[in-house]
């Protein structure tokens, strides 16, 4: 395949970086076409004697109509060398393909004060990209944040080992323990608009909806008011 993108994220803090892929599987049709299985636990199940590997699958998804490759699972290693053998399979897959014109991840950037939309900012193992972000206005990662973690720093350090373009965008998130649809929504407007490539987003405004009739349904409209207002309240 020539000229594609891969979009690879999992979830991380507030779920951002699972939302953003999944979304984009549901949104462009994208059909399963492998998947990397690890063995994360260093133990088996057992029921009625018979044992059964634990197996994590994280699977890969491919959209030919908009030459978009993306990668998705349900949870992140624990294990660094789990993480890092994950990444190292999924840049060897990739290069069967290809060479992919650019290589995005996704997740959230924590900001207990945030007040209005979420704001997304990006990284980039290219400065070209940078400079050209900074030119269409897109906020860029700065003096507050100097290390990526996991799953989303690891793909970006090996594709820079590699030769390859890649990019984090990152959006604001004010708590961690739960879903953050708006923040994923950012993103996925984000790079929807830097690709060109069109994305409905109504499932995100629907979901955070939803969250907030559940969080008036569980504390009352008043207190949920304030924990908006402030956030340390509560």
């Amino acid at each position: 395949m020539d000229d594609f993108i891969v979009f690879a994220s999992l979830p991380d803090i507030g779920q951002v970086g699972g939302l953003v892929t999944k979304h984009l599987i549901t949104e462009l049709k994208a059909d399963k076409i492998a998947d990397i299985r690890i063995f994360e636990k260093p133990w088996v199940k057992i029921q009625e004697g018979l044992v059964d590997p634990i197996v994590d699958k994280f699977e890969i998804f491919s959209s030919k109509d908009h030459r978009i490759i993306i990668f998705s699972g349900s949870e992140q290693p624990q294990d660094p060398n789990n993480l890092l053998n994950l990444c190292s399979t999924l840049i060897s897959f990739i290069n069967t393909i290809g060479i992919p014109r650019q290589i995005y991840t996704a997740g959230g950037y924590h900001r207990p004060q945030l007040s209005g939309n979420p704001r997304v900012f990006a990284a980039s193992t290219d400065k070209n990209i940078i400079l050209n972000f900074k030119e269409k206005g897109i906020e860029i990662l700065d003096k507050e944040i100097e290390i990526i973690t996991w799953f989303n720093g690891l793909i970006m350090a090996i594709s820079k080992e590699m030769g390859l373009r890649a990019t984090g965008l990152f959006s604001e998130i004010s708590e961690t323990n739960k879903p953050s649809p708006l923040a994923a929504k950012s993103i996925v407007d984000l790079f929807s608009k830097i690709e060109g490539i069109r994305i409905n987003t109504d499932k995100f405004d629907e979901d955070h909806e939803s969250q907030l009739q559940e969080s008036i349904r569980k504390i009352g409209p008043v207190e949920l008011f304030k924990k908006n207002i402030n956030p340390g309240i509560g």
